[in-house]
């Protein structure tokens, strides 16, 4: 007969130790970069932003999205922003610039939250 033994842990409904709540990492001197609600299991986010000093400058309205897909929204901002010269376009650009550089080193949400600059717990 199988005995079940009682775990050493107990469960919370909605707590996992791979969904971290608010992921904010310093990716330059002027820009910081933050991440909502980080499963590291399913390499997912439910919000991201990148502000520079204080003020928000380019962020996502998705409530949910996966790596591959943020990376690409900000491919695509990057090259869009490109060839603008108005200071808003160029101010998008900088920051898309700044979070690819970050992406393209932490290939993942899980690697992401090992970044030695991260600023929360």
């Amino acid at each position: 007969m199988l005995k079940l033994k009682n775990a050493l842990t107990t469960n919370h409904v909605g707590k996992s130790p791979d969904i971290v709540k608010l992921l904010r990492i310093q990716a330059t001197e002027s820009h910081v970069v933050e991440f909502d609600n980080v499963d590291t299991r399913f390499n997912d986010c439910s919000n991201w932003q990148i502000m520079v000093d204080g003020e928000r400058i380019l962020f996502s309205t998705r409530m949910h999205e996966r790596f591959s897909d943020m990376k690409a929204a900000v491919l695509a901002t990057v090259a869009v922003c490109g060839n603008r010269a108005t200071p808003s376009d160029s101010a998008m650009l900088d920051s898309a610039q700044a979070m690819m550089k970050m992406l393209d080193v932490y290939p993942s949400f899980a690697a992401l939250a090992e970044h030695p600059k991260r600023l929360t717990n």
